[in-house]
C-alpha cells in the first residue's frame, strides 16, 4: 500500500504486524503471489469501473512485500464513481485458505477515439477509408473540431495538407467538389406539381448544397442554383 507518510517505518511496521511484510528467509516453504497478478487485477476492475476508453496503470506493490500465493482467482474492486480521469484505490483480495488483502493505488487516463490521417495526405485530397484510421487521445488533449467517427470524413476534401497521424477537424475539412465551372449540369425548377429541367453550363465550382451560377442552354440566361448532385443543379423559385 503506497501512501505519503513522513513516518515510513510506521506502514513497514504495520504490514509486518498484519504478517504482510516478510524478510526473504520468513516462510521458506511458501510460494509467494505474483505481484504481476495483482496489478492485473486491480487494472482489470478499474476498466470495469470507468466508462469508455481508458489508459488504466496500477502501482506496482512494494518489492519487499510477500504475499501467500492465492489457491483461487484473486478478487478486485473498484469504486463505480463514473470518474473519467482519476487517481483510485483499488481493493484486492484473497479469499482462499491463506486470505490477505491489499490496497494498490491505479491511475487511470480516460480516452477518446479521434479521426487522425493515416499516412501523409495532399492538400484537396477527397478521403477515401484507407486514407484515415481511428487512434485513442486522452481525454481533452485532442484539437478542437476533433471529427471521433471515420464515416464522417469519409468523402472530405481537405483544404490543407495532412500530416501522418494528424488529427482531422472541421476546419480542416470540405465538402467534395462536385460541379466544375465549365461542366455541363441539368437545371432543374420546381413550381407546385410542374418540374421543368433544361441544360445548363456551371459558371462557378460546387459541393453539394453550395449555390452557383448557372447559364441556360437555350435562353443564355444567368440564375442562381443549389448543387443537387454531379450532374444536377435546382433553381429555388419563390
Amino acid at each position: 500500500m503506497h501512501h505519503a507518510t513522513t513516518r515510513p517505518w510506521l506502514l513497514l511496521g504495520a504490514l509486518l504486524g498484519a504478517g504482510l511484510l516478510q524478510s526473504p528467509v520468513a516462510w521458506s516453504g511458501t510460494e509467494w503471489q505474483s505481484h504481476a497478478a495483482i496489478r492485473a487485477a486491480a487494472e482489470a476492475a478499474a476498466r470495469l469501473a470507468i466508462p469508455g476508453p481508458a489508459e488504466v496503470v496500477a502501482d506496482s506493490p512494494d518489492p519487499r512485500l510477500r504475499l501467500a500465493a492465492c489457491g483461487q482467482p484473486l478478487t478486485a474492486t473498484v469504486p463505480a464513481n463514473g470518474v473519467r480521469s482519476a487517481r483510485l484505490t483499488a481493493d484486492v483480495r484473497c479469499d482462499g485458505a491463506r486470505p490477505w488483502r491489499l490496497y494498490l493505488p491505479v491511475r487511470v487516463t480516460s480516452s477518446q477515439p479521434v479521426v487522425v490521417a493515416s499516412r501523409a495526405l495532399a492538400r484537396d485530397t477527397v478521403l477515401a477509408p484507407g486514407d484515415v484510421r481511428l487512434a485513442n487521445s486522452p481525454l481533452g488533449a485532442a484539437p478542437p473540431g476533433a471529427l471521433h467517427e471515420a464515416n464522417l470524413v469519409v468523402g472530405r476534401r481537405l483544404r490543407r495538407p495532412a500530416d501522418d497521424g494528424q488529427a482531422l477537424t472541421t476546419g480542416l475539412l470540405a465538402a467534395p467538389t462536385l460541379v466544375r465551372r465549365g461542366q455541363e449540369v441539368q437545371v432543374a425548377a420546381q413550381a407546385g406539381g410542374l418540374q421543368v429541367r433544361m441544360a445548363g453550363v456551371a459558371r462557378g465550382d460546387g459541393a453539394l448544397g453550395d449555390t452557383i451560377e448557372v447559364e441556360s442552354g437555350t435562353s443564355g440566361r444567368v440564375v442562381q442554383a443549389v448543387v443537387r448532385s454531379a450532374k444536377l443543379v435546382e433553381v429555388l423559385l419563390r
